[in-house]
């Protein structure tokens, strides 16, 4: 599995880095992880760049929710 991990990066850059991050993983069938920590505004903007792809993504659970899994099963 990918991960691109956010900590630390500023939010204006965010966008564009999950954007870089997804270009260059695709492949069909392939989990990603993203670790955004706990800032609800960091995970806003991951989820703004997965709903432009039209990707499934989920928080893995309610105990870490600073992690968001992505999966590229579109072709």
């Amino acid at each position: 599995m990918k991960k691109l991990d956010l900590h630390g990066v500023p939010h204006e850059e965010v966008p564009d880095l999950v954007h870089q991050f997804i270009n260059e993983n695709w492949k069909p069938n392939l989990e990603l992880n993203i670790i955004t920590g706990h800032s609800d505004r960091m995970r806003s903007l991951v989820y703004d760049v997965l709903k432009q792809y039209d990707l499934e993504f989920v928080t893995t659970d309610l105990r870490n929710s600073g992690q968001i899994n992505v999966q590229t099963w579109h072709e």
